[in-house]
């Protein structure tokens, strides 16, 4: 017999290592300074890895230096009797004076914690609505999503408020929200329906720099397309602005 003759081998073949996942390319840190340079980078590696404690630190630290610098410019005892003058209501000094301290106390918690929670809450229905489109995208890619859309418009927002406030001594709450004239809210007369001046106000520069940010961002982050992404993210908002417009409404 041929001793030459390939015969086959029974070893079994060694089994190729897996190929490792990509990691994230940017830090926490440098995500949030990318969001205004190079968005859809920052999205791609949130779809590697979410990150959001240090993006939701920074908008409530935002939050408090925000109050500390917009506090000061409310006529909260003005506000409150205005108010009362509306309602066709007699109320005593002392009555006052302790709505001014409670009215303060407000003034000064809500810009800290309202912004996160309105964040929360809307990246829960954004996480809903990933899932009625399609996408495999979980709930701390939503989150993550939502806070580093927010955070961009939300920075500017603050920066030219705190600047443009220093303008004023004393003014209504309304009237301060509008310093800054980025909202259609801002161009209507006060006299106009109360639902249409909360409409007015929602639809601002810095709202739609935030809702194509979270289109880019759910797109990317959800492996959707653009016009599902779009549906994600305008759903919500649509739904948001007509709740806003009923409480107006319905307050007035």
């Amino acid at each position: 017999m041929d001793d030459n003759v390939e015969r086959p081998s029974y070893e079994p073949e060694l089994a190729q290592p897996p190929t490792p996942a990509p990691g994230a390319k940017y830090s926490s840190m440098q995500r949030l300074w990318m969001m205004f340079t190079s968005p859809g980078e920052v999205f791609s590696d949130i779809s590697i890895k979410p990150t959001w404690v240090l993006v939701m630190v920074v908008l409530v630290i935002l939050g408090v230096a925000y109050q500390a610098v917009f506090v000061p410019h409310v006529d909260i005892d003005g506000a409150i009797r205005s108010s009362l003058a509306e309602q066709d209501r007699e109320i005593s000094e002392a009555q006052i004076a302790r709505g001014v301290k409670v009215a303060v106390v407000i003034a000064r918690l809500a810009p800290i914690i309202v912004p996160v929670v309105v964040v929360i809450i809307a990246a829960v229905f954004f996480f809903l609505m990933l899932k009625i489109v399609g996408s495999d995208a979980d709930f701390p890619r939503s989150l993550s999503t939502a806070l580093h859309s927010y955070w961009p418009p939300t920075l500017v927002g603050l920066v030219l408020t705190s600047i443009l406030i220093q303008r004023i001594d004393k003014a209504s709450p309304e009237e301060l929200a509008n310093v800054v004239k980025a909202s259609l809210g801002a161009f209507m007369s006060p006299d106009a329906p109360a639902w249409l001046l909360a409409v007015g106000s929602t639809i601002s520069i810095f709202n739609i720099w935030a809702v194509v940010l979270l289109i880019i961002g759910f797109s990317t982050v959800g492996k959707i397309s653009k016009g599902k992404a779009a549906v994600v993210t305008l759903v919500p908002w649509g739904a948001w602005i007509v709740v806003k417009a009923a409480i107006a409404a319905v307050m007035a």
